[in-house]
């Protein structure tokens, strides 16, 4: 099997590797998101897993959480934590970078305190606050340090070692997209890339670089070049939407996609005080409120698609201004307002369809 079937594998079965660390007595940490630093967990003699339930009924969710108020995947999350569906979760680390990140955390102990639950693992709050100030910065610099208290981490220097290599890895993946005729459409991207967060990132890293050479040497993809803007995309829905009319998924402003991993952490000096601030400077999340990445990649591309699906209720606050300066600046762009984790309706893969057809014309 090649390195691209095997990580799109795990990435298809993401609890897959967890199931068989647990089997061998080794202990799983689910997260809800990017912002909780992987590298603790990792020092503490955790599997750390990112939690991206598929799709499916949600009885839990559907009788304790209001319609409307969180996404597809926290319901999903909030639902398997619920009913008891992954026993191997041995802790369940929260961060507070997103006001549904939030809820989920309150939701989960109140249902454990009625009683309404059993078998939950532990909750831990990672309690960041939503600012990027020099006060919030000190602030969640001491919440890192109580974290790695709390989870007992040793060394850190190997956790670092090996998360970097991972980095390494996803920057080679993302070096095949960025040329004028990249050798890597989103579809397969987002599966490469999403796969680091269901697995032992050492055995990822030498994955994901035989990937890199074996697609490096494919022929180059020719369509109009799209970046997508929106609501984290767990899923390849969207991609596979746009690509099917000829284009070409070449970014993602996205934790799942081109923003996976931001730049390696510091191999030196003080390693918790790195971690801390290479994920809260890097990685994005609702309380990065720079546009900077954003304006810089919709710069090299053919067309942007906003992706703002019924449940959106923090980003679509900044599409007017975004698209404003995309208008500005003469760049095409799309807005898809339905959910992508199911099929797209024929009303909007027809306005997907003419505005790929007007960007190559």
């Amino acid at each position: 099997m090649t390195a691209v079937r095997q990580l799109t594998s795990r990435y298809e079965h993401p609890f897959a590797q967890a199931l068989e660390k647990a089997g061998q007595g080794l202990p799983v940490a689910g997260m809800t998101s990017n912002t909780v630093p992987w590298e603790l967990l990792r020092a503490a003699g955790y599997f750390p897993l990112m939690l991206n339930p598929g799709v499916g009924p949600r009885p839990f969710a559907d009788r304790f959480m209001e319609d409307g108020v969180f996404t597809p995947r926290i319901r999903g999350v909030f639902d398997g934590i619920a009913s008891g569906a992954w026993p191997f979760l041995k802790l369940l680390v929260i961060p507070r970078t997103s006001g549904q990140e939030h809820k989920l955390f309150l939701y989960l102990r109140e249902l454990a305190r009625q009683g309404l639950s059993t078998g939950m693992p532990e909750l831990y709050l990672y309690n960041l606050l939503h600012t990027r100030s020099a006060e919030a910065r000190q602030y969640g610099l001491r919440r890192t340090e109580d974290f790695r208290n709390h989870l007992r981490a040793g060394d850190l220097v190997c956790a670092v070692e090996e998360s970097n290599k991972a980095r390494r890895a996803v920057r080679a993946l993302l070096d095949l997209r960025r040329d004028r005729a990249p050798r890597l459409n989103g579809t397969v991207a987002i599966a490469l890339i999403g796969a680091m967060y269901f697995m032992d990132r050492a055995a990822y890293a030498g994955l994901a670089m035989e990937a890199a050479a074996e697609l490096s040497n494919a022929e180059p993809l020719r369509g109009p070049r799209i970046l997508i803007k929106g609501s984290p995309l767990h899923h390849t829905g969207l991609h596979s939407a746009i690509e099917s009319h000829g284009a070409v998924v070449v970014a993602e402003d996205d934790w799942w996609g081109s923003r996976a991993m931001s730049e390696e952490i510091p191999e030196h000096g003080n390693l918790l005080r790195e971690i801390f601030q290479t994920y809260n400077r890097d990685a994005p999340s609702p309380r990065d409120g720079s546009d900077d990445w954003f304006m810089s990649a919709s710069a090299v591309v053919d067309g942007v698609v906003f992706y703002l699906p019924p449940e959106d209720d923090v980003l679509g606050w900044d599409y007017p201004r975004l698209r404003q300066a995309l208008d500005e600046r003469g760049t095409p762009h799309l807005l898809v307002r339905e959910d992508a984790s199911e099929e797209l309706s024929p009303e909007c893969h027809q306005r997907i369809h003419d505005f790929v057809r007007k960007l190559g014309a």
